[in-house]
């Protein structure tokens, strides 16, 4: 019994730490979409002051969810519940950023000449409201924590789909919707295959 107890544990301790580093390998996919994309020359500080508010905005859930990736894993669950709730907040104002501020993009002629405006409005509507869906579900199951750890996973998934878009283009491919959704799969992919080392089967979430 002691010996299946400390393998539960343990195996309860590499999830934590698999999360961690999955919310560092997004954080570095953010880095490098956006930063290479500004060495290239194709985006500037120089913009208007709701791409700041949506830069900052969509930067801040990338911070906090490795900050609350690391807590957990410390097992400092009082500071992750704290920051919980404004995470919860903060992804509100990041589904009503995206709703409201793609449509002005479009108006200003700031939405990427591969996709029609209405392609990119959907495009980016459907990504923030199954992002926004998922938090919520989440939140919804903060007490069931093996499936509010993969369901944030998966939202933050979601926000990791501007920074791969960028990286097709400085590739020279043919930038399109389903390639760009399609590099968001290897994520899960690998989640899927940790469950399955871990755990000896893959978690329904």
């Amino acid at each position: 019994m002691e010996a299946v107890a400390t393998q539960n544990i343990s195996a309860e301790s590499r999830e934590r730490w698999f999360f961690v580093l999955m919310a560092l390998v997004i954080a570095i996919t953010i880095v490098m979409g956006f930063g290479l994309f500004y060495r290239a020359g194709f985006s500037t500080f120089a913009s208007p002051w709701w791409v700041h508010v949506h830069a900052v905005t969509f930067m801040t859930w990338i911070g906090l969810y490795v900050v609350q990736t690391v807590l957990v894993a410390k097992n400092s669950i009082a500071r992750h519940r704290g920051f919980g709730r404004f995470g919860a907040y903060w992804s509100a104002w990041m589904v009503l950023v995206a709703l409201v501020l793609t449509p002005v993009n479009l108006a200003t002629h700031r939405a990427p000449p591969f996709f029609t405006p209405p392609y990119f409005l959907a495009l980016d509507w459907s990504n923030i409201l199954i992002f926004g869906a998922l938090v919520y579900a989440a939140v919804r199951n903060r007490r069931r924590t093996d499936w509010h750890r993969r369901l944030m996973f998966c939202a933050t998934i979601c926000v990791t789909a501007p920074a791969w878009g960028r990286l097709i283009v400085l590739s020279g491919a043919a930038m399109t919707g389903p390639l760009n959704v399609a590099l968001l799969l290897p994520y899960l992919v690998i989640a899927l295959l940790f469950d399955w080392a871990n755990r000896g089967r893959v978690h329904v979430a």
